[in-house]
């Protein structure tokens, strides 16, 4: 009888390689933040810009003097000059009547009520101020009552 030759058994083991295919994204171009537009349309700097000048007055100025062409930084400068100006006007009237008061003995008191009153009026339009940066920065073209009518006839 014929022998048969065996083949030997050859074990083969399969590897399985998975491919991982990552999706990339189209990297887009990065702007400056200068360049972007918000919602409203405006730049970032402008709002940035136009917050800034309600928490530094003389920078409104600045700003109102710089900016001839763009109306939103115009409006909030503007805005912001007139409510401090009011501010401090108001804060010499009640310094003054401080000052008399202080002078005559017998309602020298009142003279410490009219110094209180005049600290509140800072801290009102302290807080006045905030709030209009705060919406100023978000875009909003947030009018205060009497003066931005004013502002927003002459930005």
């Amino acid at each position: 009888m014929a022998e048969k030759k065996a083949k030997p058994a050859t074990i083969v083991e399969e590897e399985t390689v998975e491919e991982v295919v990552v999706a990339k994204k189209p990297e887009a171009k990065k702007k400056p933040i200068a360049e972007k537009k918000s919602v409203s349309g405006k730049t970032n700097e402008g709002h940035l810009l136009a917050a800034i000048g309600y928490v530094i007055g003389i920078f409104a100025i600045i700003l109102y003097l710089l900016k001839p062409d763009d109306k939103y930084v115009r409006f909030h400068a503007l805005q912001s000059v007139l409510l401090w100006v009011g501010v401090i006007v108001v804060m010499v009237i009640f310094g003054f009547i401080t000052m008399i008061l202080g002078f005559i003995p017998v309602i020298n008191v009142l003279a410490c009520v009219t110094g209180i009153v005049a600290a509140f009026f800072w801290i009102f339009g302290l807080i006045a101020a905030l709030y209009c940066a705060w919406k100023s920065y978000n875009g909003e073209e947030y009018e205060l009552p009497y003066i931005g009518e004013i502002a927003k006839k002459h930005a």
